[in-house]
Parts: structure tokens; sequence; C-alpha cells
């Protein structure tokens, strides 16, 4: 069965309510149509990398939105064990941090994150993320599933 926009899923590692809110304001300001799933904090982000690898029931997202600090696990840590998956190694990764951090984007290069996405203080810059998050599925051809 291939994947059609509505069956798309997101993964969006973000501990921050207001961040979370603004995210689904970008995609419905931008019509994105897609299962988005929020994870809140680094444990549960590597436990849902873990069960990509499982026989469990869980598909890749067709993009991890993550921001680098995370409540338990940095980012870094994250995307080193995202990379490191059998399923989970491809996931195109959008980078989100109110860093400027030289590190930090290092560290989204090392790990071949698509964006480094600097959150915005202003709601307009913010809303942009959603013309990237297209950009990112519409690059990415539709998947078979098991």
């Amino acid at each position: 069965m291939s994947e059609t926009h509505s069956e798309r899923r997101i993964v969006l590692a973000e501990d921050n309510p207001a961040d979370i809110f603004l995210v689904r304001e970008a995609l419905n300001s931008h019509n994105i149509i897609c299962e988005l799933e929020v994870i809140s904090d680094g444990d549960q982000a590597l436990r849902h990398i873990d069960c990509l690898d499982s026989n469990q029931p869980h598909r890749c997202p067709a993009l991890l939105l993550l921001d680098m600090h995370l409540p338990k696990r940095d980012g870094e840590a994250i995307l080193r064990h995202l990379r490191a998956s059998e399923h989970g190694a491809k996931t195109p990764v959008i980078i989100m941090t109110s860093s400027e951090s030289p590190a930090l984007k290092n560290t989204a290069e090392k790990n071949a994150a698509l964006h480094y996405f600097r959150k915005p203080s202003k709601l307009d810059e913010f809303m942009m993320l959603g013309v990237l998050i297209k950009d990112v599925l519409d690059a990415r051809p539709a998947t078979s599933q098991s």
C-alpha cells in the first residue's frame, strides 16, 4: 500500500506546549495533512526509535521535528540513536532550537539533519516552518507499507 498525504506521520519531539501549538498552526496554515505524534522527552524518543526496529507495529515517520533541548535526553543522543536505527536511519529530520550554537549546527550536520530551524520570536517567522515541512514531505517519495 502506498503512503498518501493523509497517512503521513510526523513525530514532533518537543516539551514546550507553546511550541507544540505553533507547530500545529504552521501545519494547518500550509494545509499539511498528516498525523502528528508528540513526544515530550528524550527517553520517550529513544523508546519510539527502538520500536521502529522491533516487531511492534510502528511505521517510520515521514519526518522527525526535533527540539535539541528535551528533558532526560538531548537531541544529539536522539539523532545518534535514530541514525543507528535499522529502520529509522533515513528518516528526514528538521532540528528545531532557539540556539544559534555552532556546536548544535555541527551536531545536526554530523547526523544528517536536513534543516536547522531556529525558533523565531515572531509568529509569521515561525509559520515559515510549514514551508520547510512541506518541502521535505513533497521531496520524499511515497513508501510502501509492509
